[in-house]
Formats: structure tokens, sequence, C-alpha cells
């Protein structure tokens, strides 16, 4: 729209700015080659938008996704391969420029100049072999900064997730060591268990949540009358918990592995307290980005003399008030 009225324009400066809005506008092979790339780029933008959730368990879906993107990337050819494995991040000369600039003529930038070149934006792109060139590029920075994702120490979250604990996009080798590493550090957490000679895997999470269930939860049922609370089973821990936990079967992706431990956290005691220490970490620092966003919204400028006692409580309001249904208290009837 702005070309074709730039193009009706008879003075100088006009004309000026319909060749320069001429030179840089896309040509048709390059809007292919755009569309070209949302394929490309849209399984960043989904593990970006999934991976910034904090209303849910991130740490263990991250190797996963980043191990799915890497194989969607991988090169075909040996070539391919040794050629992503030449490209230098140490080197800044590789690195994208930072000037952009467009070239009033056609007069050519020395080539040995590559630190101050810039960017020719009204010169077409060559884009014959560049969705290649650029997927060779994802491989190469992401086998840069991802080596080994399928290290046991990094699949050990994936390994506590229900969802996925079968690690379905490992080798059996890997699952293997991933599996004997978790064993190890149920030996540690078991024996600190006993040397403290406490129930901090058992019994430390039943009394806090018996009690506020029991608060919040009143209401007739087969379960909360007296009368059968001798037919109630009880729920022993397993004597192998990992081999148990690991003979069951996955559960749906769009399930909650929170809450699928929380209702065995009788039976697997200390299993349950290294799902929450691991399944708790969040996969980015989003989270946390939005917090410190509440947070300037709630000590504004014209709040600067709110007591820190006062800007606790409305930040705690403000991250856990979609817990409650109300404030009030329910009237029954």
């Amino acid at each position: 729209m702005l070309l074709n009225t730039l193009a009706t324009k008879n003075d100088s400066d006009s004309k000026k700015d319909y060749n320069r809005l001429n030179s840089i506008m896309l040509t048709s092979d390059e809007w292919d080659l755009i569309q070209d790339l949302i394929p490309i780029l849209k399984p960043f933008a989904e593990a970006t938008e999934i991976l910034g959730g904090s209303t849910y368990c991130t740490h263990s879906i991250m190797n996963p996704i980043l191990i799915n993107i890497k194989k969607r990337f991988h090169p075909i050819t040996t070539r391919g391969i040794e050629t992503a494995d030449e490209i230098n991040f140490d080197n800044n000369e590789m690195a994208f420029d930072e000037d952009i600039a467009i070239e009033e003529n056609e007069q050519q930038i020395p080539q040995n100049n590559t630190r101050n070149r810039n960017i020719q934006m009204n010169v077409p792109v060559r884009y014959t072999g560049l969705i290649d060139k650029i997927k060779l590029n994802f491989f190469a920075t992401m086998n840069h900064y991802w080596t080994d994702l399928t290290s046991p120490e990094l699949l050990i979250p994936s390994l506590l997730d229900p969802r996925m604990k079968n690690l379905s996009f490992t080798s059996d080798s890997e699952r293997l060591q991933a599996e004997n590493l978790l064993r190890e550090k149920y030996e540690e957490s078991k024996l600190q268990n006993q040397h403290n000679n406490s129930s901090l895997f058992i019994n430390l999470d039943n009394e806090k949540d018996n009690e506020r269930n029991n608060e919040r939860n009143n209401r007739k049922s087969i379960k909360g009358l007296t009368i059968f609370a001798d037919l109630k089973k009880k729920v022993l821990p397993a004597d192998d918990e990992i081999g148990t936990y690991l003979q069951l079967e996955e559960i749906e992706l769009d399930a909650n592995p929170f809450t699928w431990w929380y209702e065995r956290r009788e039976k697997f005691p200390i299993l349950n307290y290294l799902a929450k220490k691991y399944l708790a970490v969040y996969a980015c620092s989003t989270a946390s980005e939005r917090l410190f966003s509440d947070a300037g919204n709630v000590l504004s400028a014209k709040r600067t003399r709110m007591c820190p006692r006062l800007f606790k409580k409305l930040i705690f309001l403000k991250r856990n008030s979609k817990h409650l249904d109300s404030i009030y208290e329910s009237i029954e009837s």
C-alpha cells in the first residue's frame, strides 16, 4: 500500500523513498522461504510455551523435548555431521552482525573486513540450500549447548515422572544407567531416614494433610463415617519401591504427576520424597520473572511506603488466590 502511494508522488524525496523501499521489498521466493521456515521454527515455539509454564511439571519434560527437536535436525549424511562439528562457536566473527544498514549504491564491501561489514538489505537472499543450512546450524547449536541429554543425572526427573518413566526416547543402556542411579539415590535417602530415626517420608505429609482435609472437606461420605474406620484398608510401603514403580503402566501425558505421587505417597514414601525434590524444579526462570512482574505491579510508585509485611501478604494472596473458590466460608443448608 505504501509502495503504491509513493509511486504516484513526483517529488524527489518520495521517489527516493520509493526506490529505497522497493529495493528491500521481499520477493516471491523470499516469501516462500519464510513459509518454509514456519514448520522449522514451530517446535521451538511450542517448546518455549510448554517449558514456560508454572502450574504444571516442566522439569521432567525438558529433556524429552530437547531430544525430540535435536533428532528432527540431525543431519542425514556423515558429511553433514562433520560440517556441524566444524562450526566454531567461540569465534566472534561467525556470529550475526549487529549493524544493519541499507546501502544506497551497489558498491561492494571488501570481503576481508568481516568485523565491520553491514548487511545489505537491498540484495536478495540466496535461498538455494538455505533451509538445509538453517537446519544444520540449529543442530550444531543444540549439540554445542546440550552435548549429552541422555546422561543418567539428567534422566532422573523424567524417570520419576509417571507419564514417561519408561524413557522411550532413550536407548536401553541409557535407561538402565538412569535406573541404577535412581537406586543409588534411593538407598542414600533411605539411609538418611534411618540415621535421623524419623518418619520424614511417611508421616510428615499425612498429619498436616489430614488436618487440612478434615476441615476443608467436611462432607458426609462412607469414608468419613467412623463406623467404617476399622474396615479401612491400610496401605503398606512397598518392599521394592523402585521395582514396583517401574512395573506400573505410564499415565496419560495430560495427567498431573504431583497428584499421582500424592495418592501413592504411603506406598512409595521414599520415592515420593525424591519425586517432589526433582519434579518441583522449574525448567526455566519464567515463573520467577512472573513473580517479579507481580511484585512490580503491587509495589507501584504510589505504594512506596508499604510495609514489607503487608507486601508479602499481598504477593502471597496474588499467587495463591487461584487455589481458593472464595475467601468466604461456605454456608451449608
